[in-house]
């Protein structure tokens, strides 16, 4: 697989680079586009441990609320609780 890489122009490695963020975004979309607000979801990332309840969905980002503390998280770190 590296070598592969390895041989491919800057061009190339950049247009695959863009291809797999959207197929990444796409597929963090999909995931909210199930959940609604007042769903219960936990955030992958260390600085916010627990359960939060969804407030506001954009389309990026999703406001969490936890115990009063609200905290706009990207899709992609978002788990279904």
């Amino acid at each position: 697989m590296y070598s592969e890489l390895k041989t491919m122009s800057v061009a190339d490695l950049k247009q695959l680079k863009r291809n797999i963020q959207m197929v990444l975004e796409d597929k963090a979309t999909a995931a909210v586009s199930a959940m609604s607000i007042g769903d219960t979801v936990k955030i992958n990332h260390p600085k916010a441990p627990g359960v939060w309840t969804i407030n506001k969905i954009n389309r990026k980002t999703v406001v969490v609320e936890q115990d009063g503390r609200r905290v706009k998280s990207h899709m992609s770190l978002l788990v279904a609780a």
